[in-house]
């Protein structure tokens, strides 16, 4: 794999700071928070994943279905989610 230049690694951060921001402005986590949780790109991937079916014009019963079709798509997800809430209550 190909090392970024600088001008590629602060293109990068900009990204995930702009994509934090976006998700926080979505979410209950702050957008620190989000960077921490998905550093990776592959992670933002699953996010974005994640809430697009959770935002689906559905009830709930079909948004599990959905969850369940795609948990290799979502479950690093939501996997992070849970541990952060769990981390909040305990």
């Amino acid at each position: 794999m190909a090392k970024k230049t600088n001008v590629g690694k602060l293109a990068s951060e900009k990204t995930k700071k702009a994509f934090a921001d976006e998700i926080s402005s979505l979410t209950i986590l702050t957008s620190e928070e989000i960077q921490t949780l998905f550093p990776k790109k592959a992670d933002r991937v699953e996010l974005e994943e994640l809430l697009k079916i959770i935002n689906l014009d559905m009830d709930d019963k079909e948004k599990k279905i959905k969850l369940v079709e795609n948990i290799e798509k979502v479950g690093g997800a939501i996997i992070k989610i849970g541990k952060k809430f769990i981390a909040g209550v305990v």
